[in-house]
């Protein structure tokens, strides 16, 4: 199995596209309208890799640059823009990405939008405030603190606030990446392909990473869509 691999420069994109990925990987063409600081941008790769690990996908990714050419089923595009979404819909939307397909399923770009992003982490903030000071109040008064401030957010919460709008971007640019890999139109009832996240699960790291975990079906399909596409010309 291939390793990762991270393309920067224009003459490695140009040979990137003459030969985009070893055989079996997956091409992620991630192009960053939002000009995202690097820490971010690192956090956004590491946490979509450790999702699709989990089905022993690797990723092959490159920067900033696309091919004009049609992509092939293991290529795909992340276009991270700094809007929040609400031009592609009709009023209001809380959607942070989508994947729009032809009318056999099939599509080759995922959408984030960064500034809804930046919402759900604002009210990420207001709970970690609102937890924090609930903790300091009942140890204050020597009191057990309220179970449904757990529910709120983790006691290490304001560790975990600077990468968390980087881990919103990978969470639902991975969801995206999935209905286009699987030609997965439907949601699932658990795990990262759910239609929708409560605030609290944004919080998950590590081996908390139960609400953004692929589905043995997913990862099974993931692992056929992999050796499908071994060996396949680009």
């Amino acid at each position: 199995m291939a390793s990762l691999v991270l393309v920067g420069g224009a003459g490695a994109v140009e040979e990137q596209e003459q030969d985009p990925a070893p055989t079996g990987d997956v091409v992620v063409y991630l192009l960053d309208h939002q000009y995202l600081p690097t820490d971010e941008l690192t956090t956004i790769q590491a946490e979509i890799n450790r999702i699709f690990s989990d089905a022993g996908v690797q990723i092959t990714w490159v920067s900033n640059a696309s091919p004009r050419r049609r992509l092939a089923p293991n290529e795909l595009r992340i276009v991270v823009l700094p809007s929040d979404g609400t031009r592609w819909f009709q009023g209001p939307s809380n959607i942070i990405g989508i994947a729009p397909h032809d009318d056999t399923g099939i599509g080759r770009n995922c959408f984030v939008f960064y500034r809804q992003a930046i919402w759900f982490r604002q009210q990420a903030v207001w709970r970690c405030r609102q937890a924090v000071e609930a903790r300091i109040e009942a140890s204050m008064r020597g009191i057990e603190v309220d179970p449904y401030i757990d529910s709120l957010a983790p006691e290490d919460c304001g560790d975990r606030l600077p990468s968390l709008t980087a881990l919103i971007v990978a969470r639902a640019a991975a969801h995206e990446m999935v209905h286009i890999l699987l030609a997965k139109l439907d949601h699932s009832d658990e795990g990262l392909m759910r239609q929708a996240f409560d605030i609290n699960e944004l919080w998950a790291v590590g081996s908390e990473d139960g609400p953004f975990r692929l589905s043995n079906p997913e990862i099974m399909a993931l692992r056929s869509f992999s050796t499908e596409t071994a060996g396949g010309s680009h």
